[in-house]
């Protein structure tokens, strides 16, 4: 089964960035976890402070753990392990191991921009084409022309002022 170990480290800690890897990566190791590539770290600005840093490195790192027969017993005791370990470590602020089932590849930054641009220029030339089979020139919608009496004559001022006073009279304003 695969999982994905995600954890963040301070920019305080960034110079001791490689350290800390080695260690969460001798404790995947210990445990007879087999690591896969790509293992893949950002630096981002943090949604909101955490021990009073606002930026940091975000590592992430997929692994898989061996199929074993006591298989829920032992890697019940592999995440509790993981656990204790990982939160005695100080450099890691946060992090998270999650089921590798339903998340996509694992993807810098990069690849994952230029797939939305594909994405977003496959759209716009979608709309292009629905556009260029609609006609250009559309006629506008024709003006009514202003009311008139049944006798073809227009509404004078007067006429207005008494309906006016009709829906007020209607209206009891």
């Amino acid at each position: 089964m695969q999982y994905e170990l995600f954890y963040l480290v301070g920019e305080r800690q960034e110079a001791n960035l490689e350290a800390i890897k080695e260690n969460v990566k001798s404790i995947l190791v210990s445990h007879q976890a087999k690591l896969l590539e790509p293992e893949l770290s950002e630096k981002r600005k943090l949604s909101y402070e955490i021990k009073h840093q606002k930026k940091g490195v975000y590592v992430t790192r997929r692994f898989e753990l061996p199929e074993v027969d006591e298989v829920a017993d032992k890697k019940e005791s592999f995440f509790e392990e993981m656990t204790k370990k990982l939160n005695l470590t100080n450099e890691v602020l946060r992090f998270m191991i999650v089921k590798t089932d339903d998340l996509p590849e694992l993807d810098s930054k990069e690849k994952r921009k230029a797939r939305e641009m594909a994405a977003q220029n496959q759209s716009s030339q979608r709309t292009q084409r629905s556009a260029e089979k609609q006609p250009a020139y559309r006629q506008p919608k024709r003006q009514e022309p202003p009311k008139q009496k049944q006798d073809n004559q227009p509404i004078t001022k007067e006429e207005t002022k008494d309906i006016d006073k009709q829906l007020d009279k209607l209206l009891d304003i």
